[in-house]
């Protein structure tokens, strides 16, 4: 019997060059709902700095830079490697690793590091690229094995 996923994921496969700019806003969108999450959960583990601003507006900071950040990056990748799938005309690992490498240089400019952009490239182009060659970012957790 041939293994057929449990889930279907259709945003998934949506970095395939077309329709960059609205699929590269959904995905952003939905990373800076995940960023304001974060936030919160940092904001609430964190001990409270001592200055005269309310704790409930250092709490929406941490919130915002979070959300801004964390959406930042996801659309940069998204566009990035959407837009790289529509100028190579192909939807391959190579797409995946120029968008990690771009997210990685978004991520040195947000922490106004050229360090953390040099050291992050490489890691984030290989990942990206990984990912994309595994397959595993359709499928993260096994299905088939157990339990199922």
């Amino acid at each position: 019997m041939p293994h057929r996923p449990k889930f279907d994921e259709p945003w998934m496969d949506e970095l395939d060059g077309h329709d960059c700019v609205q699929k590269s806003v959904t995905l952003g969108v939905k990373a800076a709902m995940v960023g304001v999450f974060t936030g919160a959960a940092y904001s609430a583990l964190k001990i409270p700095d001592p200055e005269p601003t309310p704790l409930i507006l250092q709490s929406f900071i941490k919130m915002k830079n979070h959300s801004l950040f964390l959406g930042g990056t996801v659309t940069t990748f998204a566009l990035t490697t959407c837009t790289a799938a529509s100028i190579r005309e192909t939807d391959d690992p190579t797409n995946w690793a120029i968008g990690g490498a771009a997210s990685a240089v978004f991520m040195g400019l947000a922490r106004s590091s050229w360090g953390i952009g040099c050291i992050m490239t490489p890691i984030l182009a290989g990942a990206g690229a990984l990912a994309k060659y595994s397959g595993v970012y359709k499928h993260p957790f096994p299905t088939d094995r157990m339990y199922s």
